[in-house]
């Protein structure tokens, strides 16, 4: 049935979507709730809840507690109805997940990006484990809602493409249509955003849609990127402004950044300036154990570096420790503008050791200032897989999402 929540339905189908919609957010609820939300008269409520249990879409949850009669049935979402795939791909990995309802990661695929993931390379990746997945589930192909992708990298929805790729380690990104490419192998819907919004849609909906509608998801990866939930609705770029956060000055004699100007967040707390200057550094005679890696410090790349910071090289930490002084800084100045009740820290670099746990505690030091503000700033609770839940996430709301009028 949830593929008939989707294009010109009957005022009946709208209402079952909304109530469907409204079990997704709150369940456990109570039909009392229910009615409340919508308006609707108890009985037609009833009468539509129950077609939804026919459906298989929701059941009762049996956590009701009795007043002393009856226990009230609670409301849930049943969600082995359908599944989801959600992808992420970057320039350092591609990441497949199978997906249930409630957003649970049912399988995982990861294909470490080098000189053989060529466009092409890639997508027919993604497509073959969608197979698989599906298949080590014993889950069938009319069971799967879609597919949602995430790119960290700047995108043309329309073209459904990647503008200017110039990062990832194999060519064949240039004009090639992810959108087509992959229903011409998958013959489902798919769906194209994004990373930084679907991560801050994948945190909300998981973990804070019942707390607050107003949140922020910060990341610092290959760029420095924002995703924003303002009154419970993901807001949207549509003039290739997706990477602006990093383009934040935060000191304005700094760093030449890429875009030309100097001074930019993107220029001293993305990977790549965390690669080049531990690379300055030890041409500069600063000690790393990088050395023992590489013949030439040139061939140092994004890997090396992680590798160092998780076994805690005192040069990557020194550089990282500084990365993480200047992105504090520049979330702060984040904060002042969006005034977000919480702010979620993801990104390659959050597991590693340091990063975090610097920048927020600059950032909040620069808040003191406002001491009624409360801003909670939380580190993801899924940094490697946020962004493909969040794209498995996009494929859903696109069935259900239904608002009151």
């Amino acid at each position: 049935m949830l593929k008939q929540f989707v294009g010109l339905t009957s005022p009946k189908t709208k209402s079952l979507k909304l109530l469907y919609s409204l079990v997704r957010k709150l369940g456990p609820v109570r039909i009392n709730t229910l009615t409340e939300l919508t308006g609707y008269k108890h009985v037609t409520c009833a009468r539509l809840l129950e077609e939804l249990v026919q459906e298989g879409l929701i059941y009762d949850s049996g956590i009701g507690e009795s007043s002393g009669g009856r226990k009230p049935l609670m409301y849930v979402i049943k969600p082995d109805t359908y599944y989801l795939i959600g992808v992420e791909i970057t320039s350092l990995f591609t990441t497949v997940l199978l997906l249930d309802l409630n957003l649970n990661i049912l399988g995982v695929e990861k294909l470490k990006m080098n000189s053989h993931c060529s466009g092409e390379y890639t997508l027919n990746f993604v497509a073959k484990c969608v197979d698989e997945l599906m298949a080590e589930h014993k889950i069938q192909r009319d069971k799967l809602l879609g597919i949602g992708i995430g790119v960290l990298d700047p995108i043309d929805q329309e073209r459904g493409v990647i503008i200017n790729p110039h990062l990832f380690p194999a060519g064949g990104w240039d004009n090639l249509n992810i959108v087509d490419y992959l229903k011409q192998k998958n013959n489902t819907h798919i769906f194209l955003d994004n990373g930084t919004n679907l991560a801050a849609l994948a945190e909300y909906r998981n973990n804070y849609w019942k707390e607050t509608d107003n949140l922020v998801f910060v990341s610092s990866d290959m760029g420095i990127r924002c995703g924003t939930i303002l009154q419970g609705r993901l807001v949207s770029n549509k003039n290739e402004m997706d990477d602006a956060f990093g383009h934040i000055i935060v000191d304005i004699h700094g760093r030449r950044c890429s875009c030309g100007s100097y001074g930019c967040l993107q220029a001293y707390s993305s990977l790549p300036a965390i690669r080049n200057e531990v690379v300055r550094r030890m041409k500069r005679g600063k000690v790393s154990f990088l050395q023992e890696k590489v013949n030439d410090v040139e061939d140092i790349d994004f890997h090396h570096i992680l590798n160092a910071l998780e076994n805690e090289d005192p040069l990557c930490l020194e550089v990282v420790k500084e990365a993480a002084y200047y992105f504090g800084i520049g979330l702060s100045n984040l904060i002042f503008l969006l005034r977000p009740d919480i702010v979620i820290f993801g990104g390659t670099l959050v597991p590693k050791p340091l990063f975090y746990e610097v920048a927020s505690e600059t950032a909040q030091k620069r808040l003191m200032h406002y001491p009624n503000s409360r801003v909670q700033i939380i580190k993801s609770t899924a940094a490697y897989s946020i962004v493909a839940q969040g794209a498995g996430c996009m494929v859903l709301d696109y069935f259900t999402e239904e608002t009151l009028s």
